[in-house]
């Protein structure tokens, strides 16, 4: 990742949590963790060369590969404010290491290998409301939305040259819903679907840029622990 990045990141980060949360910071904390399995959309890629003409590679598809190693993960913390039950709207960070493998012609005289396995990251800040469906007392019903930076560890094969590293990547944000159960205590089970969008360009290759955009859907199971005032 980019010094650039970096910084860009850090201050979307401080300045998020900056102007959501109040000074008087009585609130609780959901500290969570989740695995599950994702799917990228087929896209196009522009692969631009250092020399000679740029390339347009169409319907190009992915996998996910979510439990083969390395493996899909992420995880998420919120802010509750005023500790005052669920019916809130709430500031998060959040970090998904997604995958997407592109399946590409290994023959192939131009790009012949295209993934992010180390993954498709994304780092996010969000917006949670949490609202009781009406299942249960201990069921919340969640709807969330966000925006952040992807930082990808991109390892391709260009015309017989392979390069891999970690870089910026583009803007990234999501939507999502899911659900929240509490099992014991403060822990609570967590089940959500989301949908994350990256335009990913100038993606840094061997002897080569590589740009497209990337449509993800997740679909996640975890744990969560709530800390403070219950």
């Amino acid at each position: 990742m980019r010094p650039h990045g970096r910084r860009t990141a850090a201050c979307v980060l401080v300045s998020f949590m900056t102007l959501t949360l109040p000074s008087d910071a009585r609130a609780d904390w959901l500290i969570g963790v989740y695995m599950g399995a994702a799917g990228t959309n087929s896209n196009t890629l522009t692969v631009t060369p250092t020399s000679g003409p740029t390339l347009t590679i169409a319907d190009v598809a992915y996998d996910g590969k979510a439990f083969d190693s390395p493996l899909y993960y992420g995880g998420r913390i919120g802010w509750l404010p005023g500790g005052s039950g669920w019916r809130s709207l709430s500031p998060e960070v959040e970090f998904t290491h997604a995958k997407a493998i592109a399946q590409l012609d290994p023959t192939s005289q131009d790009l012949s290998a295209f993934q992010q396995s180390h993954g498709l990251n994304l780092l996010l800040a969000n917006l949670a409301y949490r609202t009781a469906p009406g299942c249960t007392a201990r069921c919340t019903f969640v709807v969330r939305g966000g925006g952040g930076i992807s930082t990808p560890h991109v390892e391709s094969t260009f015309r017989d040259q392979h390069q891999e590293q970690y870089q910026y990547g583009g803007v990234a944000w999501q939507l999502g819903a899911g659900v929240e159960y509490r099992i014991w205590r403060s822990v609570h089970a967590l089940a959500d679907v989301r949908v994350t969008r990256v335009g990913e360009t100038h993606l840094h290759g061997a002897s080569a840029d590589i740009s497209g955009a990337f449509v993800t859907r997740h679909v996640d199971f975890g744990l969560a622990v709530r800390i403070g005032k219950q």
